[in-house]
């Protein structure tokens, strides 16, 4: 079995959970707890980190409890105060530690196929999209990219040197 094709899609993984990490820290508190693109900044680093374990939790697995309900992850509610950098920074860990479980456990021969447990999930939400194992990988490293541009704009807005 191989897993050539998996090492090098982990590494824009890897690339995009670093810089997101990278965000946390360098983050100014008032920034942090900023409403930007519609959603406050700590919400989105956390509802990007929290898709690494949705997009990858398989049949039989349980999920890792996180910060807040899933409501917070999915965008239905606003907590009234922002967690600590630091309880972001521990579930970060968490939730990539979930991702590379799931990446350790693949092989390219499994890309094409279809992501059953997320394609589930995503059908019991409405959204009526199949997913492989690919797609899967691209979704982890291209969704974490998309909110942080958006954090990352949060910080150049008020004259800070961006992460990316």
């Amino acid at each position: 079995m191989s897993q050539s094709i998996i090492g090098g899609l982990k590494v824009a993984f890897e690339h995009s959970y670093g810089l997101m990490v990278q965000f946390i820290e360098v983050c100014p508190e008032d920034i942090w707890a900023k409403t930007f693109g519609g959603w406050p900044v700590w919400q989105q680093v956390y509802h990007a980190l929290g898709a690494c374990q949705s997009f990858t939790l398989q049949d039989g697995e349980t999920p890792e409890q996180g910060l807040y309900p899933q409501e917070v992850n999915s965008f239905q509610s606003i907590p009234d105060a922002a967690p600590l950098k630091k309880n972001v920074l521990e579930y970060a860990v968490r939730m990539k530690a979930k991702a590379d479980a799931y990446l350790n456990a693949l092989q390219d021969a499994d890309l094409p196929r279809l992501n059953q447990s997320l394609t589930d999930r995503m059908k019991a939400k409405g959204i009526q999209h199949e997913c492989s194992h690919s797609q899967t990988l691209a979704l982890l490293s291209g969704h974490l990219m998309y909110h942080l541009g958006s954090c990352d704009a949060a910080l150049r807005e008020r004259g800070l040197k961006g992460v990316f």
